[in-house]
């Protein structure tokens, strides 16, 4: 017996193929996304097996963007603290393999522009800006759980 799982590797995406995992039938349970244009919205839970096609046939540049959502916890505002500071020494999220990412490119994003083209929310979700505990139609639990994260963040 083993904790080792084919094609896991900590701190790096799992690769799943057919010759690994072939009880997951991937040729046949894969569903492939329907033709989406530009600003699409496009929802799946990332907890389930998704991919991308291995051979990019198109005539244009093709991209997917990994914007999650999440609840302010106390938990996900000690992990901001971490993507913050990844973020601001341009290196990999937490949850990436390591490495110098773009801590040495010219021009990279850097706190200031994040705050050139970002309202209060997009600043806070960098973890850049305290969050308004005092704001009117809180819950004592959202008020609560704000004064903790902005603890959490630096901001208290």
């Amino acid at each position: 017996m083993s904790s080792w799982l084919q094609g896991a590797s900590p701190g790096r995406g799992q690769e799943l193929s057919s010759e690994l995992h072939p009880h997951l039938l991937l040729d046949k349970t894969m569903i492939h996304m329907p033709t989406v244009s530009p600003g699409d919205y496009v929802a799946w839970n990332c907890d389930t097996i998704h991919a991308v096609d291995k051979v990019h046939a198109g005539k244009s540049d093709s991209s997917v963007l990994y914007i999650p959502a999440c609840p302010l916890t106390e938990r996900n505002a000690e992990y901001l603290v971490r993507q913050r500071g990844t973020f601001l020494h341009g290196t990999p999220s937490p949850d990436f393999p390591g490495g110098i990412g773009e801590s040495h490119h010219k021009g990279r994003m850097l706190a200031e522009d994040a705050a050139a083209v970002s309202d209060q929310n997009g600043m806070r979700a960098f973890g850049l800006e305290r969050w308004d505990s005092t704001r009117e139609g809180l819950s004592p639990g959202e008020r609560e759980t704000m004064r903790k994260a902005n603890e959490i963040l630096g901001f208290a």
